[in-house]
């Protein structure tokens, strides 16, 4: 009798114990959605607006990432999960950081110009004298 009576708590502890970690590991996948990410890069200029081709679409803090095409379209290689970053950058731009929504399947992106100006030669009347010696 005895023999019995443990076996059936054992195999009941066994059944609970596996439905408990199945639903804890089932869980985190119900919580993280995953989505798929595409969109379209634009810059803004004083004057107009206009399509980005090449821009860069990176994951924050890894190296996954894509460019746009010369339509400035581009699309995430991998499915990426709410709360995740994305950086955008494009040379002349100022760099943009969107943080994806359960929402964000489709991103229209707008970078605004960067106020930047180029160093140029130094201007100056005296002549350069090598300090090399003569032989």
């Amino acid at each position: 009798m005895k023999n019995t009576k443990k076996r059936s708590t054992k195999k009941s502890s066994f059944i609970l114990f596996g439905i408990f970690l199945s639903l804890f590991l089932c869980s985190n996948t119900f919580l993280a959605q995953e989505i798929e990410v595409n969109g379209i890069v634009k810059g803004q200029t004083f004057e107009k607006t206009e399509i980005l081709k090449g821009a860069n679409i990176f994951l924050k803090g890894t190296k996954i990432g894509t460019s746009s095409n010369k339509k400035g379209e581009f699309t995430f290689p991998q499915k990426l999960n709410v709360g995740d970053v994305l950086e955008i950058s494009y040379l002349g731009f100022l760099k943009k950081r969107i943080t994806l929504k359960s929402t964000s399947s489709f991103l229209d992106i707008t970078l605004q110009e960067d106020d930047n100006q180029m160093l140029g030669a130094v201007n100056t009347n005296k002549r350069y004298k090598s300090k090399r010696q003569k032989d």
